[in-house]
């Protein structure tokens, strides 16, 4: 996948944001980084890193889809973080945790911001005795 900013309007506010994805061999796990910018604010983007298992035949599962439960609302969803929707979430969960564009947070874990959004992610896990390989 290209490094390419797509853009997203919430509100008055214009975010750029882009998603990536690393594989790492040794463990057989997969991180899909999503790194957020308020536009004009390149240096302080909202950085949310998802470690999940890599599955052989799809790769990322969240970049190319997963189904999850959500337990908010007791239906099962088929999650592509690629899609608007999650981005979206993502942003205003940010802004709920404290950044506000300018302002740099840290590199966040993806997982638990899906695990707020009331999804069911410990089948995306990575076993503790497989991250430390």
């Amino acid at each position: 996948m290209k490094n390419k900013l797509r853009s997203i309007k919430i509100d008055i506010s214009e975010y750029l944001y882009t998603v990536t994805n690393k594989y790492h061999s040794g463990p057989k796990t997969n991180m899909l980084t999503i790194k957020i910018y308020l536009s004009g604010q390149k240096k302080t983007p909202l950085i949310l890193d998802f470690l999940t298992l890599d599955d052989f035949h799809i790769g990322q599962p969240l970049n190319s889809g997963v189904i999850l439960t959500n337990t908010k609302t007791n239906t099962t969803t088929t999650v592509n973080i690629n899609e608007p929707k999650y981005i979206r979430e993502f942003i205003l969960k940010g802004l709920k945790n404290g950044w506000t564009g300018s302002n740099n947070l840290g590199v966040q874990n993806g997982l638990e911001y899906l695990t707020d959004l009331g999804f069911e992610v410990s089948n995306l896990k990575p076993k503790a005795n497989e991250q430390n390989q």
